[in-house]
């Protein structure tokens, strides 16, 4: 079984780009299901950390911080500097991955691509789960989810994620690891881990 939905948004236009490889550091031995569910945070409740740039206006951080405060963390809205924000097709916002970091690093790999200026982008808004503290695992909205609902509750099972692109596989059975690694895969991810396993 195969479950991902990273986004890249520009402001508010879908822009598709490749996601940025950020490091993650993958657990030394993946927790049981029953362990990772304890470390997840709750999929509905998000916060939005606005970081005070020089150049972002008040009435722009207000309108960034009420448009993340729509996405799924873990999220980051990343602006080109020199370029107006509700104009400039650099202004992306990526969502649903599994950390602010991988978040960041694709936001500001698309607005980088995207921008006409010489100033490099800034990441100026980070989403995370309400309550946010370092855990041991952390998953996206959309993995959290499928964590708790179709990971499963009996026999070999494995869940396994793209620590840079926020895809996520999962996989039941005699070959659950490989299945949950190749489900992981199909999206096109070549840093796939297993994170959870049973």
């Amino acid at each position: 079984m195969t479950r991902n939905k990273p986004t890249f948004y520009g402001l508010f236009l879908v822009l598709v780009t490749g996601a940025a490889m950020a490091s993650a550091q993958p657990l030394t031995e993946p927790p049981s299901g029953k362990q990772a569910q304890k470390m997840m945070f709750s999929p509905e409740r998000s916060e939005v950390e606005m970081i005070a740039r020089d150049f972002l206006t008040p009435e722009n951080a207000a309108l960034l911080e009420q448009v993340a405060a729509g996405y799924a963390y873990y999220a980051a809205v990343a602006v080109a500097p020199d370029e107006e924000l509700l104009k400039s097709a650099a202004t992306m916002l990526v969502a649903n991955h599994h950390s602010v970091e991988a978040a960041s690093a694709a936001a500001l790999e698309g607005c980088d691509k995207a921008r006409t200026s010489a100033t490099p982008c800034e990441v100026v808004a980070i989403v995370r789960p309400k309550g946010w503290k370092a855990r041991d695992l952390q998953l996206s909205v959309e993995a959290t989810r499928a964590l708790m609902t179709d990971y499963g509750r009996k026999g070999p099972r494995a869940m396994a994620i793209s620590p840079s692109a926020g895809f996520f596989g999962l996989g039941q059975g005699e070959n659950a690891t490989e299945a949950a690694l190749d489900a992981c895969r199909s999206n096109g991810a070549n840093d796939c881990v297993v994170v959870v396993q049973d």
